[in-house]
C-alpha cells in the first residue's frame, strides 16, 4: 500500500517498514493491540486523537480503551454501535476499575475469557434505546393542507401514511437521565426530534435539512424550529454540529446544512425574530469550518484556501470499531498507515458518504482510502450557499455591514471556487486531488451540487448546460428509479453502483429545476418521477420507506452494501418524496404504461433527448 503524506510520528521504522517500538500496535498471538490502561496508545508524544472530546468523563468506555477493544475483538455484540450506544448501569470509573480487577490491569485482548467478558457486559450495559422516548410532536395533525392539495389519490394517500410514521420516528431525551449523563454516550438536548430510523437512533446533522423539507409540507414548523434549536445548542456547546448525538461524533461534523435549513425554515414561516435570535450562531458554525477545515492548495499560478473533509483522529470509530480494525489487519498495515486509513474513513463519515470509490485512491479497494487528501467539489459548493445564505440573513435581520461583508465574501468564494474545481476540457466541476494535483474525471451526482446551491454564474448557463450534457454521456439518467451514487459497480460500497440516495437525488432535481433552461427543468420532472415511482413500489411491496434503493431495476428494491444492513424508517427518504409531490402537486401522478418520458417509471435515453434538443437551439 502506497504511504501517503501524514504526520510523521515520534519513532523509528525499521527496514520491514514497521515500528521498532510499537507502543501503538502491541503484538499478542498475532492481534495488534491498540488500547492499554498505563500506556498511551502512539507513545508519549501524545499523537493519539481519539473520537470523543477530552471534556467526556465517560470517554475511556465508549470511546477508547481496553473495554471498548475486548468488546469488538470477542463480537459480543453483531454492530460495534449497539455497544457505544448501550447505558453504563455504574459510573465510568467504576466499570473501568471493575474491569481491571476481574481481566487485570494490562489485559491482553486475545486471551480474555469471552464468556467472562459477556457476564461483564450483562452487569454494567444495559442494551440501547433505553434512554429516549417515543413521542408525539406537539404540532402533529392528521390532515396538513399541502399534503391535501395533492391531486392524485395514491400519492395523497401514500403522502398521509408517510406523514404518519413521524409520530413514530419522534424521540425525546428522558427527563429522569440528565442528571446521569456520564452514564450515556447520548449528546442530551431539550427538544424532541425525529430519528432517521433503524440503527440511527439519534439525531444526525445533514439528514435533519431532507427532514425538515418533509415536517414542512407536514405543516409541522414548530417541530421543526425545535429541531433547529437543537443544532444551533450543539454549535453552542461545540463550536460546531456533530456529526450525529452521541459523544462519539464530537471530532467530525457533516455536510454543513444548518444555515440552508435555517434559511428554508425562514422561508417556510417568515419567523425573522429566530434568524436574529440565532444568526451569531450560525456565524459561529461557519467560522468553524473555516478555522478547522480550510487548507492550502498550490494551483501552480496561485496558492487558494479550500475547504476538506479532514476529521482530525487517527483511531477506529467507536460505532464501526470492528469493521475499521479489519481494514487495518488484512492488510497488515503500519502504524502510519493505521493512521491515515482511521482518518480517511472517519473523513468519509464526515462527508456522509461513507463509503464510496470517490475516496479511493485506486477506485475500488476500501484500504486505499484517502479522503482527507481531496477537496471535494459539493463541500465547497455547500460552504459557498452557506456563504450567500448568511448575506441575506443578515440583510434581513437589518445588519448592512455584515450582509455587505458576506455578499462579497460570497462573490470571492464563487470565483476561486471556479478556479480550484471548473474544468474546462471536461466541461463540468469536480473533486481535486492534492496527491495528484489534478481533478477526479470519474463522474458523480456531487458535480451537480454546485447547480443546487448557487455557486456559478447563474447569468451564463452555458456551464450548466454542458455539465447537464455530461451527466447524461456518463448515463447517470438511464435508470429507471432514479440517479444512482457513481456509475462504478466494482466496490459493493453503499454509496457506489448501484444505490440511490434521497438526497443527491434531490440535489440534482432542485439544481435542474432551478434552471432557466426548458429541458433542464422538464428532466428534473422526470427524475423526480423515477425516484418518486421507485419508492412508490417498494412501500407498496414492504410498507416501508429505505435510507437508499437499487435504482436499475424495472421492480425496484431496497439498496445494498457498505458496512451494515439497509435500514427502514426513513427520516430523509421520507421527507424528499413529500417536497417531491408537494413541489409537483398538480401535476405529477401515479402510471407506468406510457412511453412518455414525463410519465412515471419510464426512461428514454437521457443523451438522445439532450443531444436532440441542443441540436434544435
Amino acid at each position: 500500500m502506497l504511504l501517503r503524506r501524514i504526520t510523521i510520528l515520534a519513532f523509528i521504522l525499521g527496514a520491514s517498514g514497521h515500528p521498532v517500538n510499537q507502543i501503538f500496535q502491541e503484538k499478542n498471538d498475532g492481534y495488534m493491540q491498540f488500547y492499554w490502561y498505563d500506556k498511551p496508545t502512539f507513545g508519549e508524544d501524545g499523537l493519539e486523537k481519539e473520537m470523543c472530546l477530552d471534556t467526556f468523563k465517560n470517554s475511556e468506555v465508549y470511546c477508547k480503551g481496553p473495554i471498548l477493544e475486548a468488546v469488538n475483538y470477542h463480537k459480543i455484540y453483531n454492530d460495534s454501535k449497539d455497544f457505544v450506544d448501550s447505558v453504563l448501569l455504574a459510573e465510568p470509573a467504576e466499570i473501568n476499575a471493575e474491569f481491571k480487577k476481574i481481566f487485570g490491569p494490562n489485559p491482553i485482548i486475545p486471551k480474555i475469557d469471552r464468556t467472562k467478558l459477556n457476564n461483564f457486559i450483562i452487569k454494567f450495559f444495559n442494551p440501547p434505546e433505553s434512554e429516549l422516548d417515543v413521542c408525539e410532536p406537539e404540532d402533529w395533525v392528521e390532515k396538513p393542507e399541502k399534503i391535501i392539495g395533492i391531486q392524485d389519490d395514491s400519492l395523497r394517500e401514500w403522502a398521509l401514511n408517510l406523514h404518519g410514521i413521524w409520530k413514530t420516528l419522534c424521540r425525546k431525551v428522558k427527563q429522569n437521565l440528565f442528571s446521569e449523563k456520564d452514564k450515556h454516550s447520548l449528546l442530551f438536548v431539550k427538544n424532541p426530534f425525529i430519528i432517521p430510523g433503524g440503527r440511527f437512533r439519534e439525531f444526525y446533522y445533514w439528514d435533519t435539512y431532507w427532514i425538515i423539507k418533509g415536517l414542512l409540507v407536514s405543516g409541522m414548523d414548530k417541530t421543526s424550529k425545535y429541531m433547529l434549536e437543537n443544532l444551533l445548542d450543539m454549535v453552542n456547546e461545540f463550536g460546531f454540529v456533530p456529526n450525529g448525538g452521541r459523544i462519539y461524533y464530537t471530532r467530525r461534523s457533516q455536510p454543513p446544512t444548518l444555515i440552508p435549513s435555517v434559511y428554508q425554515y425562514y422561508q417556510s414561516t417568515g419567523d425573522v425574530d429566530f434568524v436574529k435570535k440565532h444568526l451569531a450562531t450560525l456565524e459561529k458554525e461557519y467560522i468553524f469550518w473555516c478555522n478547522n477545515r480550510m487548507k492550502e492548495i498550490d494551483l501552480g499560478t496561485e496558492k487558494v484556501q479550500t475547504f476538506f473533509y479532514d476529521v482530525p483522529t487517527n483511531v477506529p470509530r467507536p460505532e464501526s470499531f470492528s469493521a475499521d480494525l479489519e481494514v487495518a489487519q488484512k492488510y497488515n498495515m503500519t502504524t502510519e498507515e493505521s493512521q491515515f486509513y482511521f482518518q480517511a474513513a472517519a473523513s468519509a463519515a464526515e462527508s456522509g458518504w461513507d463509503f464510496s470509490s470517490r475516496w479511493f485512491e485506486d477506485g475500488v479497494n476500501l484500504h486505499t482510502m484517502e479522503t482527507q487528501l481531496i477537496a471535494p467539489v459539493d463541500l465547497n459548493a455547500f460552504l459557498c450557499y452557506n456563504t450567500d445564505i448568511l448575506g441575506y440573513l443578515f440583510e434581513i435581520a437589518d445588519k448592512p455591514e455584515k450582509a455587505d461583508k458576506y455578499q462579497k465574501k460570497f462573490e470571492d468564494f464563487r470565483k476561486t471556487f471556479e478556479k480550484i474545481f471548473y474544468n474546462e476540457t471536461e466541461g463540468a466541476w469536480y473533486d481535486y486531488n492534492t496527491r495528484t494535483e489534478k481533478h477526479n474525471l470519474d463522474v458523480f451526482p456531487s458535480i451537480a451540487v454546485p447547480l443546487f446551491t448557487g455557486c456559478y454564474n447563474r447569468l451564463d448557463e452555458s456551464k450548466s448546460v454542458r455539465l447537464f450534457k455530461k451527466l447524461g454521456e456518463a448515463k447517470f439518467f438511464d435508470f429507471p428509479g432514479g440517479i444512482p451514487t457513481s456509475i462504478n459497480n466494482l466496490t459493493g460500497q453503499q454509496w457506489d453502483f448501484p444505490n440511490g440516495w434521497s438526497p443527491l437525488n434531490h440535489m440534482v432535481i432542485e439544481g435542474l429545476r432551478k434552471s432557466t433552461d426548458p429541458i433542464m427543468q422538464d428532466k428534473a420532472y422526470e427524475i423526480a418521477s423515477r425516484w418518486l415511482m421507485g419508492n412508490y413500489k417498494v412501500y407498496k411491496k414492504s410498507k416501508a420507506m429505505f435510507e437508499k434503493y437499487n435504482v436499475i431495476g424495472d421492480v425496484p428494491e431496497p439498496g445494498h452494501g457498505g458496512e451494515y444492513k439497509v435500514q427502514t424508517g426513513f427520516g430523509w427518504s421520507n421527507g424528499v418524496v413529500l417536497d417531491i409531490m408537494s413541489m409537483y402537486y398538480d401535476r405529477i401522478h401515479i402510471t407506468t404504461d406510457s412511453a412518455d418520458a414525463k410519465k412515471l417509471g419510464v426512461v428514454v435515453p437521457a443523451l438522445t433527448l439532450i443531444n436532440l434538443y441542443y441540436q434544435l437551439i
